[in-house]
């Protein structure tokens, strides 16, 4: 069984590593961690922000704005890499991690600091050949040659990042446990070993002159070059534009390079030396990636105007591409929801699996009980809507477009988000009120509502009650909705006697009633089913497992494969 207790020992495991972090600064914690949160939100949304502008963005489809999505990609990567956890041991009084954890941390902060390094200096080339080369740019960064740069970047790292966390793991540590970091970085095993490797330090600086002062070679003689260029131009607007796009790129890399030469290249002899390194390491690992997008959209007037394009369009053009339409918009809402839905279970699920310590913390617990029954409600509204939309489709296909109006379809969706973020508050907030009398066990694989008033030491009629009623709300009433759309969409096909007809409206229909099916028959089972013995609760969990990974797993599958605008859309971005 999954067995989960929700308020940390004080035994640790041997294996496990103490990130002392800013422990010798406790109230300033607080003020560390809701700014840590903030810069993860702006570095959330700006560099996805860059990354669907610069592809939904036809003017942007340029080497440069290709360089700059991976650039905004690697950011992310890096970020979610170090600040959940950062975040974790901020809020938590015990500043631990599992060995495993801390060894893939180190691998993977490792192995994306050296990608954006390669990734800047092949950005600065890119400049060259636009200011230098103008008359040949499109011929130099043609779409093959920079999409080898990219994976070169990419893959070389991965070595690097291989042989230095290999040698660095292999030392003894003697016992040693504390990390005087935030996050693990190899440079921090290093100094817990207990013997000195020459190997090793040969290894680290030959790969920091490769990986740090190479590229920035490149990166300097590339700007001397542009330097040497525009000294010649007598044109204020060719100067200007070249500032401004350059200009960008050159604050990424002061801020960048500035900051990692200082915290990888310098001497670290006392503790005065090593706190501030914290928080250079601070700069490079949380404010630059925040920064990167803000940088490049506010000096830059082509993001800003795409930007604008994508917030500010009002209606749909008339000749939309294939899936710009209310199935498509309501689908692709669909795969957020499950998007944030799993990645509010999975991560952890995969530690507790990993670790022999199956522990969360109260806020922890409560914050994913709290997610899971917020998307889980909006999911639930969600094919409803989808189902309505269908009928409107088969029954009423002369007015679809009337029905089916865009600002009804934004309207429905943001009341699906409200409904569940209602839904999600009211039980939360009750559940919080129930005393545990000490009660830390839970038998589940993840936090949830009902596991949560299973530990409570008292009954609660009131709770029981609103359960009752919201269960009804965002449960029956959809699956109600979507059962009557459905009869209304039968009786009317049963009248359609073309068999192309029919076969267009059983493929767009399966898909959503296959993923209906999927949902509700496991989400009913586990909600509104009693389970009264041990064997209906290991059942019940196993169900879990099934609408909680599965059938997220199996949506973007069950609609592809039964939809052949899906497959067509996907050939032509693969090709």
């Amino acid at each position: 069984t999954f067995i989960k207790t929700m308020e940390t020992s004080n035994e640790s495991s041997t294996t496990d590593f103490i990130l002392l972090g800013f422990s010798q600064w406790p109230k300033l914690e607080l003020i560390f961690s809701v700014l840590a949160l903030f810069f993860y939100i702006v570095i959330l949304v700006g560099n996805t922000t860059i990354i669907l502008v610069s592809y939904l963005d036809p003017q942007l489809h340029t080497p440069m704005y290709f360089f700059l999505s991976n650039l905004s990609f690697l950011d992310l990567c890096y970020t979610n890499s170090i600040i959940p956890q950062m975040l974790v041991n901020l809020w938590n009084p015990k500043k631990s991690i599992t060995y495993g954890g801390c060894v893939l941390q180190a691998l993977i902060a490792l192995d994306l600091g050296g990608t954006e390094c390669l990734l800047l200096a092949v950005m600065a080339y890119d400049r060259y050949a636009a200011v230098c080369q103008p008359l040949h740019y499109t011929v130099i960064m043609h779409p093959q040659f920079c999409q080898k740069m990219v994976l070169t970047t990419w893959l070389g790292t991965l070595g690097c990042a291989l042989i230095v966390s290999s040698l660095a793991f292999k030392l003894p540590r003697c016992g040693h446990r504390e990390l005087d970091n935030f996050f693990c970085e190899v440079i921090d095993f290093v100094k817990t070993a207990c013997v000195y490797s020459q190997v090793l330090e040969i290894s680290f600086l030959a790969l920091s002159v490769i990986f740090l002062l190479l590229p920035l070679s490149v990166i300097l003689i590339s700007y001397g070059v542009i330097t040497h260029a525009v000294m010649r131009i007598k044109s204020a607007s060719r100067w200007h534009k070249i500032f401004n796009t350059c200009g960008s790129h050159l604050t990424v890399v002061t801020l960048f390079f500035g900051t990692v030469i200082s915290m990888y290249l310098k001497p670290q002899n006392n503790t005065t030396s090593r706190n501030g390194g914290k928080f250079i390491a601070l700069i490079y690992t949380i404010v630059t990636p925040s920064l990167n997008p803000l940088i490049y959209s506010l000096r830059n007037k082509d993001v800003k105007n795409a930007v604008r394009k994508i917030l500010w369009v009002k209606k749909w053009s008339a000749k939309p591409p294939h899936l710009h339409t209310p199935m498509y918009f309501f689908l692709s809402n669909l795969s957020f929801v499950d998007l944030c839905y799993t990645n509010s279970i999975v991560p952890q699920m995969l530690i507790y699996l990993w670790s022999p310590k199956k522990s969360t913390t109260y806020g922890g617990c409560m914050f994913q009980s709290y997610f899971s029954l917020e998307m889980g409600a909006t999911e639930c509204l969600l094919l409803a809507v989808m189902a309505y939309d269908r009928y409107a489709a088969v029954c009423q296909p002369l007015h679809y477009t009337v029905i089916m109006h865009p600002q009804l379809c934004q309207r429905m969706v943001v009341t699906s988000w409200l409904g569940g973020l209602g839904c999600a508050l009211i039980l939360c907030s009750l559940t919080l009120q129930l005393p545990r009398c000490g009660n830390r066990n839970i038998d589940n694989f993840f936090c949830e509502i009902t596991d949560l008033f299973k530990m409570a030491c008292i009954y609660s009629k009131i709770i029981e009650i609103v359960f009752s009623a919201l269960s009804v709300i965002f449960l029956l009433l959809p699956l109600l909705l979507i059962f009557t759309s459905y009869g209304v969409i039968t009786h009317a096909v049963m009248r359609i006697k073309s068999a192309s007809r029919w076969r267009k409206i059983l493929n767009t229909c399966g898909s959503h009633l296959t993923v209906v099916a999927l949902f509700y028959g496991t989400l009913i089972s586990v909600y509104l089913m009693p389970q009264k013995n041990s064997t209906s609760q290991n059942e019940g969990k196993f169900i879990t497992l099934f609408y909680t990974i599965i059938t997220p797993g199996l949506n973007p599958l069950i609609y592809s494969l039964r939809n052949k605008d899906v497959k067509n859309a996907v050939k032509k971005m693969l090709c």
